[in-house]
């Protein structure tokens, strides 16, 4: 336990900055090898079990374009202090410390290419900032909120998951339920192969930023683009320049937009907190999280990155760690919740609230959403005062809330990842997700204005200004 306290102590002194600072530069190529280099603040390794890592994708533009697909890895290596691993899939490559540290990491890699299509090439190097989950038990459910998981034979305790074989109800202490706010009976089998959080795994760090959605927009064909916003983009003009909230000015923190006059081809998106038309300025709010986006486009996200969606075991797992429960609590380990007032450094790297940094467990419902790791800050942090997880994962069901696969898909996920590719009309093509139809879903969504970490959640359907989320990727 003494190891465990210094480790998460080690972890918050590292988030006490600003706590999105993502750079990838000097992009070059060579025959199918591509050198680049990754820039990340706040990293941290303290032992295997805590640390951090940047998952790095690629996308190219045959003989100059306009589309652009995913490019497979069959290498990369990195610079001295620092090391790789390919997925088994080749669809990208994990890069983290090699060695106990903490602080800025600059680190050159050099990824060959194994499916180059054309004569004349683009590449586009992505980055996302995650969080390393040990294998390990957990508890899942605190006994207080309304369909939690519990032991079959007690709905008042927390059910230990031990392994990642089935699940299955009943009514004896090795069975599970699922504990409405009336009665039982709710209660479904998850399969073996339903991703239940006891194998490790890599989370996001944060949400899904605005600029990062911005970067998966402009990588897509004209009808994906049309699918994956939510104004009427499919003609010359368009009046809702700010595409994903339909709105002619930014709405509820959202400000991604494109120009009036879009023709026929591929548009270019750009963020424009300050409506001035000059994309992406300094406080144009591109570290923001994204919002008002449904589970579908979610999804669409999350496969052309080569990530996968979060189940509500993982979910706790990533929130709570092998800690016992907390009734109530957040994914910041306690029961506090303060809604934040006053923005202070609207849509800069900065941007926080006047309550930021000195109380914890602050939320942006009331705002919907800031930059990510707003509350980040604090000098001396706890896992209160930076709304961070056990692992150090920032924020879930927060700013904005999170999607994830709920119990009731527990016959039909397998967790497989995104394969970088979508559907010709821009959806999440992989065999057994979730069916995310924007029009009415099975994928739950924690809120943290009403719901704790154990607590269900509400389904939403179609977009809102609430709607957001993260990925996850095993190795």
């Amino acid at each position: 336990m003494k190891r465990i306290t210094i480790a998460i102590l080690f972890i918050l002194c590292h988030l006490g900055t600003n706590a999105n600072n993502l750079s990838i530069s000097s992009v070059s190529l060579s025959g199918n090898f591509l050198t680049f280099t990754v820039q990340w603040e706040n990293s941290w390794r303290q032992g295997l079990e805590f640390h951090d890592a940047v998952w790095i994708f690629i996308k190219q533009a045959p003989n100059g374009g306009p589309s652009w697909t995913h490019g497979n890895i069959s290498s990369a290596q990195a610079t001295s202090g620092y090391e790789t691993i390919v997925s088994s899939d080749n669809v990208g490559f994990f890069v983290r410390r090699s060695a106990d540290g903490n602080g800025t990491s600059t680190v050159q890699l050099q990824a060959q290419i194994s499916n180059p299509e054309g004569a004349f090439q683009d590449f586009k190097v992505f980055g996302v900032e995650m969080v390393y989950i040990p294998q390990g038990n957990f508890y899942a459910g605190d006994g207080v909120s309304t369909s939690r998981i519990t032991p079959g034979d007690d709905i008042s305790k927390s059910y230990l998951i031990t392994s990642e074989a089935g699940l299955f109800c009943g009514s004896g202490s090795t069975n599970i339920d699922i504990a409405s706010a009336t009665s039982t009976g709710r209660c479904v089998d998850l399969d073996p192969n339903f991703p239940k959080g006891f194998e490790a795994f890599y989370s996001m760090k944060y949400s899904i930023t605005q600029e990062q959605y911005v970067d998966f927009l402009n990588c897509l064909p004209r009808n994906q683009q049309e699918n994956n916003v939510q104004a009427d983009i499919s003609g010359t003009s368009v009046t809702n320049t700010y595409v994903m909230a339909d709105q002619p000015t930014t709405f509820n923190g959202n400000v991604i937009r494109c120009p009036s006059d879009i023709g026929n081809g591929n548009i270019t998106f750009f963020c424009d907190r300050d409506g001035d038309g000059v994309p992406n300025e300094s406080d144009d709010g591109l570290g923001r999280a994204m919002n008002y986006i449904c589970s579908q486009n979610w999804a669409a996200y999350l496969d052309w990155a080569g990530l996968r969606p979060m189940s509500f075991l993982e979910y706790e797992k990533a929130s709570r760690g092998p800690l016992p429960a907390v009734p109530g609590e957040f994914s910041w380990g306690s029961s506090l919740l303060v809604y934040g007032s006053t923005i202070i450094d609207e849509g800069t790297a900065t941007e926080k609230y006047t309550e930021s940094g000195t109380t914890g467990g602050v939320s942006t419902y009331a705002n919907d959403v800031l930059r990510v790791g707003f509350n980040a800050i604090a000098p001396n942090p706890t896992r209160e005062l930076s709304n961070a997880s056990y692992y150090g994962v920032i924020d879930l069901g927060n700013n904005p809330s999170d999607f994830y696969v709920d119990y009731e898909e527990g016959l039909t996920y397998t967790g497989n990842h995104g394969d970088g590719k979508l559907s010709l009309d821009g959806n999440a093509n992989v065999v057994n997700w979730p069916d995310t139809d924007c029009a009415g879903f099975p994928i739950k969504l924690s809120i943290a204005n009403s719901s704790s970490v154990s607590g269900q959640g509400l389904s939403l359907s179609g977009a809102s200004s609430s709607g957001g989320g993260r990925g996850v990727r095993n190795l």
